[in-house]
């Protein structure tokens, strides 16, 4: 069988240096980039840019999942619930040849927030995973402050958006 894939949540502006910590271990790590012209004080510069800005991909081993956490520069892994989230190789293959392809010019997408101050929203994930709040503000377009009133007091919680989902959405 084929290795799968792990998604690397890393620190911000750090995925290069997660990708060349991996392969100095011994993992094989893939960080999807393309070419951005950037305006500098006093000219313009090519630079090459992560495509997931946080994220990057490493292939599965015969080590545990744990491992990949104890590198520096990883914040955790993507999953479901507690289980990481496994991608196959077929998959990334397919990512591969699409972002290579020169038609394609491949290059990030901002969506806009799915959430709207009002919106009642689950949480999926973490120690608040199940309970139901309300957003209150968003403080930017990954971070959601959202109301919770489980116990008769309201307490708000700052979480982030990956993290919530509206009610009554589809999964």
């Amino acid at each position: 069988m084929a290795a799968r894939w792990y998604v690397i949540w890393t620190e911000a502006r750090a995925e290069k240096l997660v990708a060349s910590r991996l392969e100095a271990i011994g993992h094989a790590a893939w960080l999807p980039t393309y070419t951005a012209r950037r305006k500098w004080s006093d000219r313009w510069k090519e630079v090459t840019l992560p495509l997931f800005p946080g994220y990057l991909f490493a292939q599965e081993g015969p080590w545990s999942w744990h491992e990949l956490l104890r590198v520096p520069g990883v914040l955790t892994l993507v999953k479901v619930g507690s289980v990481p989230v496994l991608l196959t190789s077929e998959y990334i293959a397919q990512l591969q040849r699409a972002i290579a392809t020169p038609e394609a010019q491949a290059e990030p997408v901002e969506l806009p927030p799915d959430f709207s101050a009002g919106d009642e929203v689950v949480v999926l994930d973490g120690p608040l995973a199940g309970v139901r709040g309300v957003v209150r503000d968003m403080q930017s377009r990954r971070t959601l402050v959202i109301w919770i009133e489980a116990v008769g007091r309201g307490v708000a919680c700052t979480i982030g958006a990956a993290a919530v989902r509206k009610v009554g959405a589809v999964a």
